[in-house]
């Protein structure tokens, strides 16, 4: 996937960007990119793939379970009948069929006791000889089937709790989703944000060395003292020093762009999406109301709701009958003392009668669990609330600042053209001209933060909503 991901922003931007190792990349590409290749969203990919098998294993309790039973058992010696503990028993009924056939001749009753009383007497005086079974060796094989038939709700219960648990899966992954789309457009907007900052670092690197060329042609001809020109020197090197401060952070904020697209931290990013001020239609309550419908952790706690039902199902299953049929079919049947039929089938029940309490004390503490999602619901309310309150704030705030920084940079940029003109024409100082240079570009870069942090917050906001995509809307729109 990721190979495909960079093929076909390759395919789309020319063959020759990567013999240059440069990716031309828009939002809407690197949004892309990461779902495709961040390993976060992967992960949570992945356990949802994990609990839709485990939501299958749970379907699979209706069927019969079939199972194989092989073995093989060697005696040291052959198996003996303790005859003394069955001898009495065994003269009792050697004596009643005495009687019995007695009885079929026709004689007397007293006849009959007495053919009985001969023979259980007579085999009493002989000693309990026991029976040897000739066989040392047995060996086994049976096919075992069980059919449950009724569990009290067990099965239904794991069931449904199997399939809460995969619906939990597929929000947590839309959660992170949302968590990892966030983080790329924030760090794909710094970027932008930061290129745009080193280009006026370096129109400012490039102003001040201008007016140091004109301060050394200024001195020449004696219109200002040479310390003036020492300022000019001391102000490029501040600004050179800004300018790669900038540099720097434009780089580690690039690598974490790569890094949060997928993307090998060799190639170099070329971003053709500009951070360009669009304004944003808001209504809190709208936004509300789209945060209570829409964000994942309402819908993680109906989940869980469900969790809490089928815990509890389960544990009322304890106190019902377990009722299942099963057969047995035995294939060395013939190598045993006693030869059992081939096919063997019934029904079984099983219920627990007395457990010390265990079940009880859990059924109870299963119902506690009910009170805590309904505080956890309360609470989460509560911070969603806060937390789209909080960003809209915010999101109003950087606008204002933003459309207040204008008229500011504007006056900057006039006073700087006034200072050079008044510096060319022999009426102005050098640090005047600096200092405007500074002012200017200081405003003109804090307008350019005020907008970043605008963008910034107003995805926070579409995340708080649970719908961060709208803030693509936006920017590309």
């Amino acid at each position: 996937m990721h190979k495909q991901i960079l093929f076909s922003v390759f395919l789309a931007f020319g063959l020759n960007a990567f013999s240059q190792q440069v990716v031309s990349l828009s939002l809407e590409q690197a949004i892309d990119s990461a779902m495709a290749n961040n390993q976060k969203v992967k992960q949570y990919q992945e356990a949802v793939l994990e609990k839709e098998y485990m939501r299958k294993a749970a379907t699979g309790n209706y069927s019969p379970q079939i199972s194989l039973n092989a073995g093989y058992t060697w005696f040291s010696k052959n198996s003996e009948i303790n005859m003394s503990q069955v001898k009495e028993s065994v003269d009792d009924v050697a004596g009643r069929y005495g009687a019995f056939i007695v009885k079929e001749l026709g004689l007397s009753d007293e006849a009959q006791e007495d053919i009985y009383n001969r023979i259980t007497t007579g085999l009493g005086k002989l000693p309990a000889y026991n029976i040897e079974i000739d066989q040392q060796q047995f060996p086994n094989l049976n096919i075992y089937a069980l059919q449950p038939i009724f569990t009290g709700g067990k099965i239904i219960a794991g069931r449904r709790a199997a399939e809460a648990e995969y619906e939990l899966s597929q929000i947590d992954f839309e959660e992170k989703s949302n968590e990892v789309f966030k983080e790329v457009v924030t760090r794909y907007l710094q970027v932008a944000m930061l290129r745009e900052v080193v280009e006026t670092r370096q129109e400012v690197v490039n102003g001040i060395k201008q007016h140091e060329r004109e301060a050394n042609r200024a001195v020449e001809i004696g219109m200002i003292p040479p310390h003036e020109v020492l300022r000019a020197q001391v102000a490029v090197a501040n600004a050179e020093r800004e300018m790669d401060d900038d540099k720097n952070k434009l780089e580690l904020a690039g690598l974490a762009l790569k890094t949060a697209i997928g993307l090998d931290e060799h190639f170099q990013l070329d971003l053709t999406d500009a951070l360009v001020y669009r304004l944003a239609y808001l209504s809190l309550d709208s936004l509300t109301a789209n945060a209570k419908a829409n964000q994942p952790i309402f819908r993680m706690i109906d989940q869980k709701q469900v969790l809490i039902e089928q815990k509890l199902a389960l544990n009322r299953s304890e106190f019902m009958p377990q009722i299942a049929a099963f057969g047995q079919y035995g294939v060395f049947r013939d190598q045993y003392p006693v030869i059992m039929p081939p096919f063997v089938l019934g029904v079984q029940l099983n219920m627990k009668l007395f457990g010390g309490f265990k079940e009880i004390n859990t059924l109870k503490s299963s119902r506690h669990l009910q009170n805590q999602l309904t505080f956890a619901r309360e609470y989460a309310d509560k911070e969603i609330n806060l937390w789209v309150n909080k960003a809209y704030t915010d999101v109003v705030n950087y606008q204002e600042r933003y459309q207040k920084l204008k008229p500011t940079v504007e006056l900057a940029k006039k006073n700087l053209e006034i200072n050079q003109k008044r510096f060319k024409e022999g009426v102005g100082k050098s640090i005047d001209v600096i200092d405007a240079e500074m002012l200017y570009s200081g405003a003109k870069t804090e307008r350019l933060y005020s907008l970043y942090q605008y963008y910034e917050a107003l995805t926070e906001l579409y995340l708080a909503t649970g719908r961060p995509e709208k803030v693509v809307d936006v920017l590309t729109h």
